[in-house]
């Protein structure tokens, strides 16, 4: 990821954070992934599931945490595993 900034929001719980990417670097290590990131960041909803349980039927809340970036891009993002 080659941004500025990391946008997380989330529909259910009405979060958002803006995060810059040095920062998260800081925080986090050279090495951590954007997934890893994203789920230290949004471990704290109260509609997220544990990785590997089944996933809420269409009536049941879980959390949506979307990722989006901002800023131009920069020499040293967060690794993607894609």
């Amino acid at each position: 990821m080659r941004a500025s900034h990391l946008v997380i929001a989330c529909g259910p719980c009405e979060r958002r954070g803006v995060y810059r990417v040095a920062r998260l670097r800081e925080r986090f290590g050279d090495h951590a992934s954007v997934l890893d990131v994203y789920v230290r960041l949004t471990q704290t909803c109260r509609w997220q599931r544990e990785v590997g349980s089944r996933p809420p039927n269409v009536y049941a809340v879980g959390c949506r945490a979307k990722l989006d970036t901002s800023g131009g891009a920069v020499a040293n993002g967060l690794p993607s595993r894609t």
